[in-house]
């Protein structure tokens, strides 16, 4: 039998519902739209990668415009316009900067030489001290006088420290970067912070109206959740701070101001960041003597306690209610991409995810 032309032999496999087999019609065709559309990919990837920065410096902006935003509210309910009111917020904002600046940050700074002095003395004196030749002599497994050998060279070898202060000199010179980035932001937050509820109403406006009133409503939900996290995060840090450098200013550290300011900082991580910053704080009482470490380890225990369960329940119950187990892999994963301020941003956005769940998912599933 003659063979078939390949049109005819396509229309009757058509016809039967035969899978057809070969090449489309135009192969050239999809082959050049398929590597269109990766270029198109790749080119969508290398401009978001360039753009990074500036779009870090954008959430990092709308997020400290949302931590101010009870402020605001709070002032604006007073009769202040809403210009005035972020005007205000954002002035009494700078000027808590400010204070930190010019009061706190250069006794931190100079508590830190003052420290690290203090620990190399420690570290050269300890030998004999009676408990650390008890542990070196029954703790065999562990070779404690090499690990201090290597501490005491670090801090006092001459090339280490030039091998340290190389590092810092590439730090400072990143200096410029940061100032830009500060005057980026503060403008930014101003922005966001006066014109955030147009910019709320900006966004609905390209929502179909059948379902603006629910994305409206999930959406200022969500803009109050983070405003409220955040600022609950501040008040326990503070508590956490102040907490830190009464208790080791009764201890007679010798940077108590230093470790308030660490304790502050890392308080802002969610679940681990109390943890690691009393894990430091007992880790420099020590230059004091073991026995005040084991004091200063056991009064941060009992308040780690007190605010798992007095403190962050009451400041953290109207801004969000995650589980317990989904609070600390947010944390954590956050803390994992973007350090503090990704740590920081994780559990409002888990906690935005979780109310778009319960409100949209579950409800449509139900209707189903």
């Amino acid at each position: 039998m003659a063979r078939m032309p390949h049109r005819v032999a396509r229309a009757r496999a058509v016809r039967r519902r035969e899978p057809v087999v070969g090449l489309p019609a135009q192969p050239f065709g999809y082959a050049m739209l398929a590597t269109l559309g990766v270029g198109a990919g790749v080119a969508i990837l290398g401009a978001l990668a360039a753009v990074a920065t500036v779009l870090v410096y954008v959430g990092l902006a709308l997020f400290l415009a949302l931590a101010l935003e009870p402020a605001i509210r709070f002032v604006a309910a007073r009769g202040l316009p809403r210009w005035a009111a972020a005007a205000v917020a954002i002035l009494g904002f700078v000027l808590l900067i400010a204070l930190f600046v010019v009061t706190v940050l250069p006794l931190a700074v100079q508590q830190v030489g003052i420290f690290v002095d203090l620990l190399v003395g420690a570290l050269r004196d300890l030998p004999r001290q009676p408990w650390y030749e008890w542990v070196t002599e029954n703790l065999v497994a562990l070779d404690l006088n090499g690990l201090l050998a290597s501490a005491t060279e670090l801090l006092t070898d001459p090339q280490q420290l030039t091998a340290i202060a190389g590092g810092v000199l590439q730090v400072g010179s990143g200096l410029i970067n940061g100032v830009t980035a500060v005057v980026v932001v503060a403008a930014l937050t101003i922005y966001f912070a006066v014109t955030l509820p147009a910019m709320v109403a900006g966004l609905l406006r390209l929502v179909p109206r059948s379902r603006r009133d629910l994305t409206g409503s999930l959406l200022t939900e969500v803009l109050d959740s983070v405003g409220r996290y955040v600022s609950g995060q501040l008040a326990l840090a503070t508590v956490n701070a102040t907490f830190t450098l009464l208790l080791t200013l009764f201890a007679g550290s010798p940077a108590p101001i230093l470790l308030a300011v660490m304790a502050f900082v890392l308080a802002l991580i969610p679940v681990v960041g109390t943890v690691i910053g009393s894990i430091l704080v007992v880790l420099a009482t020590l230059t004091v003597g073991p026995v005040t470490a084991v004091v200063v380890a056991a009064l941060l225990l009992i308040y780690m306690q007190v605010e798992a369960y007095v403190l962050a329940p009451r400041v953290m119950s109207r801004a969000v209610a995650l589980p317990g187990a989904l609070v600390i892999v947010a944390a954590l994963a956050g803390a994992a991409l973007g350090g503090i301020l990704g740590a920081l941003v994780a559990v409002p956005v888990a906690a935005a995810g979780l109310l778009v769940v319960n409100r949209v998912v579950l409800p449509y599933q139900e209707r189903r």
